[in-house]
């Protein structure tokens, strides 16, 4: 089952969290778990990953990532998977 929320925010901006976080080493194959917050500040649409290690490492950081796409693309690439690709 999915475990991430979506919420669209005033101000063209996204959040996407897991609502909950199993902590099972091997679900998902390990992966993990993200954050991620994206907004459009003007031209350039910002995305924020944080991207967390699954199982007893849960608190541990795996990779922040930030991204930038022009406003206008940026629905292309919004997560609509509910963050099942973004575990990677």
């Amino acid at each position: 089952a999915m475990q991430y929320m979506l919420l669209d925010l005033e101000g063209y901006a996204s959040v996407l969290f897991p609502y909950k976080i199993d902590q099972d080493p091997d679900a998902h194959d390990g992966n993990g778990w993200v954050q991620s917050l994206d907004w459009s500040p003007g031209r350039i649409r910002l995305q924020a990953d944080r991207k967390v290690l699954g199982g007893v490492k849960l608190r541990g950081l795996k990779t922040l990532e930030l991204t930038e796409v022009e406003a206008e693309a940026a629905d292309q690439w919004r997560p609509n998977d509910d963050g099942e690709n973004m575990r990677q």
